[in-house]
C-alpha cells in the first residue's frame, strides 16, 4: 500500500515539475540557456523505482519511446520520494547511490541544474537551504510559477 501511495505522490510531483520547467523555460533565461544547449531530439527519462512513476522529456520533435539518451533510474520508489519531496537533494542522492545513471553525465548535470532552479521556485526557502548548495535568485514569485503552471496545463 505504501508503495502505491508514494508512486502516486511521485507522479504528481513529476507532473508539477514538468509544468514548472515549461513555464520557467519561457520566464527564466538560465533554464532556457541550459535547455537550448541540449542537442535537438535529446531524450531524458527519470524513473522512480521499479514500477514507479516516470518522467520522459524530449527537447523537440516526436518522442521515440524506444530511444532514451539519458536515464536516471531511482533504485526504489522510496528513494525517489525522498528526492522529489525535498528531503534529499539530487547531489546527495547521487552520492548516496539512490539512483543510477545511463548516458552523458555532462548533459545530465545540465538537466539537474534546471531541476535545482525549479526546486528553488517550488519549495519553501527553508527546504531549499537544506537541499541546494546555492539558492538561485528568483525571477518570478513562487505563486506566479504555480499559477502559470496551472494555466500551462489547461
Amino acid at each position: 500500500m505504501e508503495k502505491e501511495i508514494l508512486t502516486q505522490i511521485n507522479r504528481t510531483v513529476l507532473a508539477v515539475l514538468l509544468r514548472a520547467l515549461r513555464v520557467l523555460y519561457r520566464e527564466d533565461s538560465r533554464i532556457r540557456t541550459e535547455i537550448d544547449s541540449w542537442p535537438e531530439g535529446l531524450t531524458l527519462k527519470l524513473k522512480c523505482g521499479p514500477g514507479g512513476a516516470v518522467l520522459a522529456l524530449q527537447k523537440s520533435g516526436t518522442y521515440a519511446a524506444q530511444h532514451t539518451d539519458i536515464t536516471m533510474n531511482f533504485k526504489s520508489v522510496q528513494g525517489a520520494f525522498r528526492v522529489l519531496s525535498g528531503q534529499v537533494g539530487i547531489s546527495e542522492a547521487y552520492a548516496r547511490h539512490l539512483f543510477s545513471l545511463e548516458g552523458d553525465i555532462y548533459q545530465t548535470m545540465s538537466f539537474v541544474r534546471c531541476v535545482e532552479y525549479a526546486e528553488a521556485y517550488l519549495f519553501p526557502r527553508i527546504m531549499t537551504r537544506r537541499i541546494l548548495r546555492e539558492i538561485p535568485e528568483k525571477r518570478l514569485s513562487t505563486l506566479q510559477v504555480y499559477a502559470l503552471s496551472v494555466v500551462e496545463h489547461v
